[in-house]
């Protein structure tokens, strides 16, 4: 057996003997095959540590090389862990971003909508406001009509009325006017019979 063989063995042999705890831990967690896990990658750095730091103690360059070779791994590991916890996290805030654009445009369509509303009701306010003014000129100026017909009938009926009067006054007048004219023509045949009668007298005389 290679007298260099020989230990590089027994440091395998104890560095398995030493994960078999974490592999137990790693499968009741569901860990198991996971090298990002955690304590795993830990374990692999240490014992990429203790493979380099053992091969430059033996001189055993493959061992030296093995641990090397383990150490770039870890290193890559943690590197796609470090990104892939980046990238887990900016997921998280483009998630938490869209969540709140959305909210936000939800608000901005929920006050729009409200908004519109507002406006509708204020317009058929302002159209009830119209209307109701528009019935109150109307109303005026049929009342204004109204009492201006009123005025009209009343002033046809003065009229009437004073041409009645001034009818009737007249008519007052032609009666006693044709009373005198009456009079004066029964003093006419009185004074006619009388003559007629002092006639007589005279012949009989």
């Amino acid at each position: 057996m290679n007298i260099q063989k020989l230990p590089r063995t027994v440091i395998s042999t104890y560095i398995n003997a030493a994960r078999l705890p974490l592999n137990v831990v790693a499968k009741a967690r569901g860990q198991q095959g996971n090298e990002q896990w955690p304590p795993a990658l830990a374990f692999e750095g240490v014992e990429a540590n203790v493979e380099t730091v053992l091969g430059s103690l033996l001189r055993d360059e493959t061992l030296v090389e093995a641990g090397r070779l383990r150490q770039a791994k870890v290193a890559q590991l943690r590197k796609a862990a470090e990104l892939e916890t980046l990238a887990k996290t900016k997921r998280t805030q483009a998630q938490e971003e869209f969540t709140e654009r959305r909210e936000l445009a939800e608000q901005k369509r929920t006050q729009a909508a409200q908004r519109a509303g507002q406006r509708e009701q204020q317009i058929e306010k302002q159209a009830q406001q119209r209307k109701a003014e528009v019935e109150q000129k109307a109303a005026k100026k049929a009342a204004a009509a109204r009492q201006a017909k009123a005025a009209q009938d009343k002033a046809i009926e003065r009229r009437e009325r004073a041409v009645t009067t001034e009818a009737l006054a007249k008519e007052s007048e032609a009666l006693k006017v044709q009373e005198k004219a009456l009079d004066a023509a029964e003093t006419v045949e009185v004074i006619d019979d009388t003559l007629e009668g002092t006639k007589e007298d005279r012949k009989t005389g």
